[in-house]
């Protein structure tokens, strides 16, 4: 690898003492580079195009800025490797101590690349988003409980009353959807989890289905009226307000995202790490 992009979370690295270090490393090595800054507060703005020879992107950040660079770089079929400057970082190769490091496998080519199955989804027929993660229907505003209807494949699987629920890929099964409750799977498998939130029924229960399915969500009405404060995320963004009969179609996306992985620790290491479990 010779030219690269690197991405960087100017809320993550505020000295830019991180994008330093990197510049620096791939100069000395003699490599090619763009930067391209941004922050939680410009995520939405116009994304500005790679190099066409662009071999690799290197994101400064958490995981959050990694799921962003993901979705930009749908259309670019090329690698991307994580630098940890956030929190808890999953989806990372490196933690930011270890930079060089990493770059220096990075630049060798001594790694792998693990590819991560993505969602597409629509609404009422027409297309929204393409997610790494999840996509998250919810109570919004002052709305108790909303009541979801959820279909795999057109067959009916269960009517959801409560917070809501999360249609997650295996990379997402560590993000909202942990928190949800869901269980946890090694993100390079492929399969889609089906998660309610805060559910307000024992029978209602986190299901995993096949990369193949079709899972379709139904907006239904509340008892008290039509007057449903609903919404649906995408990886956290593109929010958009739901109506009783509003219907979201999620399924498996053409696009994948292409992971480095340098295999110097497993992904249960990794997990027992971020999760605070105490070796034995």
């Amino acid at each position: 690898m010779d030219k690269f992009c690197i991405i960087v979370n100017k809320d993550r690295d505020e000295q830019l003492e991180l994008t330093r270090r990197v510049q620096e490393f791939l100069t000395g090595h003699g490599k090619n580079y763009v930067v391209r800054m941004e922050s939680l507060d410009s995520a939405d703005e116009a994304w500005e195009a790679l190099p066409e020879d662009t071999d690799c992107v290197i994101v400064l950040g958490g995981d959050g800025t990694l799921i962003r660079a993901a979705n930009r770089l749908l259309e670019y079929d090329i690698p991307v490797f994580g630098i940890n400057a956030g929190t808890l970082g999953y989806l990372t190769g490196v933690e930011a101590s270890e930079a060089e490091r990493g770059l220096e496998r990075l630049c060798s080519g001594d790694f792998r690349v693990e590819k991560r199955m993505m969602l597409d989804s629509d609404i009422n027929g027409q297309y929204v988003d393409t997610v790494l993660n999840e996509v998250a229907v919810t109570r919004s505003g002052f709305s108790r409980l909303i009541n979801l209807a959820v279909y795999v494949n057109g067959a009916l699987l269960d009517v959801v009353s409560g917070d809501g629920l999360l249609v997650a890929t295996p990379t997402g099964s560590t993000g909202y959807n942990l928190s949800a409750g869901g269980p946890v799977v090694k993100p390079e498998t492929e399969l889609i989890l089906i998660t309610p939130i805060c559910p307000h029924s024992l029978s209602s229960r986190e299901i995993v289905v096949s990369a193949e399915d079709e899972i379709a969500v139904e907006i239904h009405e509340s008892r008290r009226g039509p007057e449903v404060e609903a919404c649906a995320t995408f990886d956290g963004r593109v929010a958009r307000n739901l109506k009783p009969e509003d219907r979201i179609v999620i399924k498996r996306s053409k696009y994948t995202t292409k992971m480095v992985q340098l295999d110097e620790r497993t992904f249960f290491e990794v997990l027992r790490s971020k999760l605070g479990s105490v070796e034995k």
